[in-house]
C-alpha cells in the first residue's frame, strides 16, 4: 500500500465513528430500504422551504419532481397541494417501487432517459430537482429540456452541490475524510474506500448487502469517479451553465450549519474560496414570459444573479 494510502486510511479510521461524513440519522436510515423512504420523505421540507424562500409556490400548479427515485419526496409535493405531480427517473425498478407505494389520482410516475422527458412543450408550472443534478452529465442538454416542459413564467428549482465539496464524491459511509478527493488522487481515494469496506470495523449499509443480505465483494474496484455518476462541476460550472442557458436565473449559497463551523460563512462572498465551504447551492431558474429568440432581437438579456446566502 502506497503512503498517501496509508495516511489516508488512518484518517479514516480514525474518522469512521465520528459524525462527519455521515451523521447518526443518516446511519439509521440505511439500515433499511423503509426507513430511507422515510428518511427521504422528512427531507421534502428542506425543499419545500426553499421553494418558499426563492419565492416557489405549489398549490395549485402542475409540478415534476425530477429524479423522484422511490416516490417519497414526491408524494409530499402532492400534500402541498399541486395540482397535479408527475415524478421523473431514470431508474426502472424505482419507478416500480413509487407506483407500488405512493400512487395517487394526481399523482403520475413516469419512465423517462438522458435524453427527453415523456412531457408535452409548455405543459409543466414548476420543476423540482433535488440532489439529483450533480449526477447529470450534461447538464446543458437537461436545463433546455426542461425549458421545454415549463410554460412561460414556469420555475425550475435546483438543489445541488460543488464538485469541492467536503464530500462530494457520496462516499460518506467509507470515506470520514473531508475533502478527501481534492488533496488525493481518486485512485487512492476509491483504493482506500476498498480497504475500509473490507476492514472488520466498518459496519455495511443496506447498500451494501446483495438481495440475500450478504454484502457484495466487488465495491470500490475503479480507479476513478464515473462523470456518468457524478459530472464534478464546480460551483462556477454550474453557474456558467445557467448563465449560458435559456433560463433567467438567482443564485443561492447555503452555509455550513454547525456551530463550529459558523466562521466559514463570510467565505461564501469569496468566487475561489466558496467552492470549498458551500454546504448546498439552490438555483432558481424562470423561464420568461417572452421567448429566447424574442429577448435576444429586442436587447433584453437574462440575468444571472447571486442572492447572497440561504439560511
Amino acid at each position: 500500500m502506497s503512503l498517501p494510502e496509508t495516511i489516508l486510511f488512518s484518517l479514516a479510521k480514525r474518522l469512521y465513528q465520528s459524525e462527519l461524513g455521515h451523521s447518526s440519522e443518516m446511519k439509521d436510515a440505511l439500515q433499511s430500504e423503509n426507513a430511507y423512504a422515510d428518511f427521504r420523505s422528512q427531507q421534502s421540507q428542506f425543499v419545500l422551504n426553499a421553494a418558499a424562500a426563492c419565492g416557489i409556490r405549489l398549490k395549485g400548479k402542475v409540478v415534476v419532481d425530477f429524479g423522484c427515485f422511490d416516490g417519497a419526496i414526491t408524494s409530499r409535493y402532492a400534500d402541498a397541494e399541486a395540482t397535479h405531480v408527475y415524478g421523473i427517473d431514470i431508474d426502472k425498478d424505482a419507478i416500480a417501487k413509487a407506483r407500488q407505494h405512493h400512487s395517487r389520482d394526481h399523482i403520475t410516475f413516469l419512465e423517462s432517459d438522458v435524453k427527453r422527458m415523456p412531457l408535452q412543450d409548455s405543459s409543466v408550472d414548476v420543476i423540482l430537482c433535488y440532489d439529483v443534478f450533480e449526477h447529470v452529465a450534461h447538464p446543458a442538454d437537461m436545463l433546455h429540456e426542461c425549458y421545454r416542459i415549463l410554460r412561460p413564467g414556469g420555475q425550475l428549482l435546483i438543489g445541488t452541490w460543488g464538485w469541492y465539496h467536503p464530500f462530494a464524491p457520496h462516499l460518506w459511509s467509507t470515506m470520514p475524510v473531508p475533502w478527501a478527493h481534492v488533496f488525493f488522487s481518486e485512485r487512492t481515494l476509491l483504493r482506500t474506500c476498498h480497504r475500509v469496506y473490507n476492514s472488520p470495523w466498518y459496519q455495511p449499509n443496506m447498500h451494501d448487502l446483495d438481495s440475500d443480505g450478504n454484502r457484495k465483494p466487488e465495491k470500490f474496484k475503479e480507479e476513478s469517479i464515473s462523470t456518468d455518476y457524478l459530472n464534478k462541476y464546480l460551483i462556477r460550472d454550474f453557474e456558467r451553465v445557467f448563465r449560458e442557458s435559456e433560463f433567467d436565473c438567482t443564485l443561492r449559497l447555503q452555509p455550513f450549519g454547525s456551530r463550529y463551523a459558523s466562521w466559514t460563512k463570510p467565505l461564501l462572498r469569496l468566487p475561489y474560496i466558496r467552492e470549498f465551504f458551500t454546504a448546498y447551492l439552490w438555483a432558481t431558474l424562470t423561464r420568461p414570459e417572452a421567448d429566447h429568440s424574442s429577448r435576444l432581437s429586442t436587447g433584453v438579456h437574462k440575468a444571472c444573479a447571486i442572492a447572497g446566502t440561504a439560511e
